[in-house]
This record gives structure tokens, C-alpha cells and sequence, in this order.
């Protein structure tokens, strides 16, 4: 499988950060062949179809979508590139995190690393139309890069992903709010890196340095769901990635995910999705259904 790195030279100078029309999109770009990247990806399209395989769904591309991709997402496209119009945004967390003194800022975003929503957002034309001038000031700024570019893509970037986050979080029914709960966003940021290590709550909660009482409310208030629910839909999540797109055995797959037999592994699966493993992997592999 590919891994796309981000081209922080691009412009001759450094920057983690990158937009442009279709037209400016490398070949690669709609791949069709299993692929990943190491950087954020925001695209959105004016005119869409097909579809995009990630991580184990299949997301429709229509008109006025806009996707979140998340860095290490698994994907391939399947798209008519000649019928397609949009804008992508790229960039690289530092962008961000090197200059605000936030540096859980793109965990805050509720579309990014995200395992019980959909990744995508359908807002009306308006929406999308009021996005466009924000785009292009954008754009400007990188194909016309000066000394005091840096700050401005950074003050655009943040502005409308704040923007995207309420669009989002409004669709969704999720909550807006970026401050105020840290805890929340630090386990977001937590699980992410190590699921593989550990799946307890107590570890997370130890890990913060407060209780299972606290960490399930400050959960359940940003995310609209328990600390075990989330614990469980990352490792879903990850077995069905294991499943989809490795070779790897399911005694295999239970010792990265630090299962202590692997009929418990397939006892986890089967009771939260209704299938075992190996039926998943058959049923992936005959016929995709698309979300």
C-alpha cells in the first residue's frame, strides 16, 4: 500500500499547508490503488460521483460535498475524474500546532477522527457558496506566497475550520464547543495513539489523572456517547481495517489489539456487529455496500 507525503516544499519555501482547484491536483490524487497519506485532507466538491472507499465505508460523492479525511485513513476512489469540480485543502497538523499554543486543536474538530459519524457533510449550495471567497483567499496567498503569508493562510485555515466544525457538529447533532473540555479532547488524542496498547477505561482515566466517573461526563458531553462506547467504535474500527485491507489471521490481528485469546477477539466482533470475523471479511471481500 502507498503512502502519499505531504510536499512541504512545493512552493520553494516550507509550508504545511497546500489548496487548490482540480486542475492543480497531482495525478495521484484520485487513486484508485489502496493508498494513505500522512496529512489532513478537506476536500470539497462542487460537482461529484462515484464514490470513495475509507476505511471500510463507501461514501457517495455528490454535488456540494464536502469530505474529512484524516491522516493513515485507508482509501481508493472511484470516480469519473472528467466530471469532477471541487477545491482540496491539505495540511499537516504542525501547521497549526506549531504557531497556536493549542496543540489538541485538530482534535477538537469533530469531523477528524471521527468513528461514529459520517465523514462527510451535504450543506445546501449557500453553504458551500459562502466557503468559496475564504478558498480563493486561500489559494491567493499560497500561489503568491510573501513574508506575512503565513499568518494569513493560518488565520483563514483556522477561521474556516471553525466554521466547518459548527456546520458539522449542527448536522450531526454533536457539540460545537472547541474549549472548556480538554479531558474529552486529550482522550480523543490518546485512543487514537494507543488503542493497540491498551482498550481499558481505567488506563485512559489513570492516564488523565481523574476518575471513570469524570472522564464518561466530560465524554458524553462533547462526543454524545460513553467512554466504553467510543473505546468500542475505535476498536471496530480497527479490526474491520485489519480485516478489509491485511491478510493478517485473527490470532493475529487479536495480539495487536492486545486481545488475550482470539475467541474473545471474535466474541467482541460478533457481539457488536452481528458477524464473526472471518463472515465480515467474506462478505467485505463478495459485495460492498455503500453509506
Amino acid at each position: 500500500m502507498k503512502t502519499f507525503h505531504f510536499l512541504k516544499n512545493k512552493y520553494g519555501a516550507e509550508i504545511l499547508m497546500d489548496i487548490g482547484k482540480y486542475k492543480d491536483i497531482p495525478a495521484y490524487y484520485f487513486e484508485h490503488d489502496l493508498h494513505t497519506t500522512d496529512f489532513y485532507e478537506i476536500v470539497f466538491f462542487l460537482k461529484g460521483n462515484g464514490y470513495l472507499e475509507l476505511d471500510n465505508q463507501q461514501l457517495k460523492l455528490k454535488n456540494h460535498t464536502i469530505l474529512f479525511l484524516s491522516p493513515f485513513q485507508k482509501r481508493r476512489w472511484f470516480v469519473d475524474k472528467s466530471k469532477i469540480d471541487c477545491y482540496f485543502l491539505l495540511f499537516q497538523d504542525g501547521f497549526l500546532s506549531t504557531f497556536f499554543s493549542d496543540k489538541l486543536f485538530t482534535y477538537k474538530l469533530q469531523f477528524f477522527y471521527n468513528k461514529s459519524n459520517p465523514l462527510f457533510l451535504q450543506p445546501a449550495p449557500e453553504f458551500i457558496h459562502q466557503l468559496h471567497s475564504l478558498l480563493q483567499d486561500l489559494q491567493a496567498e499560497i500561489k503568491q506566497y510573501r513574508p506575512d503569508s503565513e499568518h494569513m493562510t493560518r488565520s483563514i485555515l483556522y477561521y474556516l475550520l471553525i466554521k466547518l466544525n459548527r456546520a458539522y457538529a449542527t448536522q450531526y447533532q454533536l457539540s460545537s464547543q472547541m474549549e472548556g473540555n480538554t479531558i474529552a479532547v486529550a482522550f480523543k488524542k490518546l485512543l487514537q495513539e494507543q488503542l493497540t496498547k491498551n482498550r481499558g477505561i481505567d488506563y485512559y482515566a489513570q492516564q488523565l489523572g481523574i476518575s471513570r466517573i469524570s472522564l464518561n461526563t466530560q465524554i458524553k458531553k462533547q462526543f454524545g456517547i460513553t467512554v466504553s462506547e467510543m473505546i468500542q467504535e475505535y476498536t471496530i474500527a480497527e479490526i474491520k481495517s485489519k480485516l478489509t485491507y491485511t491478510n493478517l489471521s485473527i490470532k493475529e490481528i487479536s495480539a495487536h489489539l492486545n486481545f488475550s485469546e482470539p475467541q474473545h477477539l471474535t466474541r467482541f466482533f460478533k457481539n457488536a456487529t452481528g458477524l464473526s470475523p472471518n463472515e465480515f471479511r467474506n462478505t467485505y471481500q463478495n459485495g460492498r455496500s455503500v453509506s
